[in-house]
């Protein structure tokens, strides 16, 4: 009797298509005044979404919160304060709601107020014979909605959840250290501006790969969260003893805080592929993709060797002011000047008097050492014989709208009576390993621009 009375409501009710007006608003609730929502669905842990501070965290049953992404509560939070309804049926009774497939629910929603009344909660149901519309419980109440309403609310945690590791606000990272299992294996900081290699020793990295190599750390996102392990399973994600740990050390947020973040990586995922890992003080276990762990585990392995930068210097030529060689044969000073025609260059050897020498010869001495790329990392320390040959570069800085030079660069050589070139950077622990080919290079175009100019 109960199924021909609800077939009977559906045939007068809903013979027409949906209702062409706005509705009527479901909760009555503006997005400020909701402090928490619940998304409930059949054998399911229930989803929970609530303001924490500025923001909000999303928990899954009874796993750990998580910070949730700001966007996605956003259009959450809008998709409750809008749900409206179009008409209400009128005099059903608790044992016809199986018929509006509200008994069970597929989905329910409770939204809890800010006031602490509630919670108000509301079950889609089955779409009705009428295009368009759906059934809604609200408490006793069956109401008429849109059938594409329930699309907005059928959210997972995933789904809700930030997906960023570090979920920083426009970030900036100023150190990297990675260590496997005990041991601090190699480290790369940005120092004054400019990427370092701090270990296995010092040197010069590549300010590009340096960059990229920190922003793929500060920029991972999460693959998928860690599933539930098997009651008294021992460190089922391998966090216990971490293959790898990276510290990070940067600024975020407009008034460039500092803050420090360290992410330990354990054992493999399959479901979905990847690694887990964990930030510290955290106790969200999460899944990052394997490249990230490679890329990792390779600097940890190579010494960061795809970091090192292998130019002979890496000052901006178009700032350099002064270039001076030291070399068996004496000092020589090449000093830049405005000529009539714009940039000069002079020259000052063996206590001479300056001379104006060809512009284009110094600018391209200063190019060429600016391009050479030693062939390999050599020993710590410069060969004891062979010819010494020291270069230094003074360029010209604006600071505070002052102008000043300064020192930039000096580079120390040996060149072996074979012809071998080593390099030792200021700076670095290790020489550099140049090519017979690139040295005969730079030593031409240094005779070059050693020739007086016709130019008075």
């Amino acid at each position: 009797m109960a199924a021909l009375t609800v077939a009977g409501w559906i045939a007068l009710f809903e013979r027409e298509e949906g209702a062409g007006d706005e509705g009527h608003p479901v909760f009555g609730l503006d997005e400020a005044a909701i402090q928490a929502i619940e998304i409930a669905r059949p054998g399911e842990p229930t989803v929970r979404l609530e303001r924490d501070g500025e923001g909000f965290v999303v928990a899954e049953g009874d796993g750990p919160e998580s910070a949730a992404d700001s966007g996605e509560v956003d259009l959450f939070l809008q998709n409750v304060a809008s749900l409206r309804f179009q008409r209400e049926i009128e005099r059903v009774a608790e044992a016809d709601l199986a018929g509006f497939g509200l008994d069970p629910s597929g989905l329910a929603v409770r939204v809890f107020p800010e006031s602490g009344d509630g919670p108000l909660t509301a079950r889609f149901g089955d779409e009705t014979p009428a295009a368009g519309n759906r059934y809604l419980g609200l408490g006793e109440r069956v109401l008429v909605t849109s059938a594409f309403a329930r699309a907005g609310f059928d959210r997972s945690a995933w789904d809700l959840r930030d997906k960023r590791v570090f979920r920083l606000d426009t970030p900036a990272a100023r150190r990297l250290r990675v260590t496997a299992g005990r041991e601090t294996a190699v480290e790369v900081a940005r120092e004054e501006g400019v990427w370092n290699i701090r270990r296995p020793y010092r040197f010069a990295a590549d300010p590009y790969e340096a960059s990229e190599f920190a922003s793929r750390l500060l920029d991972a996102e999460m693959a998928g969260v860690a599933p539930e392990p098997d009651e008294g399973e021992e460190d089922p994600f391998g966090l216990a003893l971490p293959r790898i740990t990276a510290e990070l050390d940067l600024v975020a947020g407009p008034q460039e805080e500092a803050v420090s973040r360290t992410v330990h990586f354990g054992g493999e995922s399959r479901t979905p592929p990847g690694v887990f890992a964990r930030l510290e003080a955290d106790p969200l276990v999460f899944v990052v993709g394997k490249p990230l762990f490679d890329a990792l585990r390779e600097a940890v392995e190579t010494d960061l060797a795809s970091l090192r930068s292998l130019g002979l210097f890496r000052f901006a030529a178009f700032r350099t002011v002064v270039l001076r060689f030291v070399t068996p044969d004496g000092e020589t000073a090449f000093h830049r000047r405005e000529g009539e025609e714009g940039r000069a260059w002079t020259m000052e050897s063996g206590g001479g008097a300056p001379v104006v020498v060809d512009t284009v010869a110094v600018e391209d001495l200063l190019y060429e050492l600016n391009s050479t790329e030693a062939e390999n990392v050599g020993d710590a320390s410069l060969p004891g014989d062979g010819a010494a040959w020291t270069i230094t570069v003074t360029e010209e800085i604006e600071e505070g709208g002052e102008t000043r030079e300064t020192e930039l660069e000096a580079v120390h050589l040996t060149v072996s009576a074979s012809g071998e070139v080593r390099a030792l950077r200021a700076g670095d622990d290790r020489t550099l390993v140049v090519g017979a080919e690139a040295w005969h290079e730079v030593t031409e175009l240094f005779a070059a621009a050693r020739v007086r100019s016709n130019e008075p």
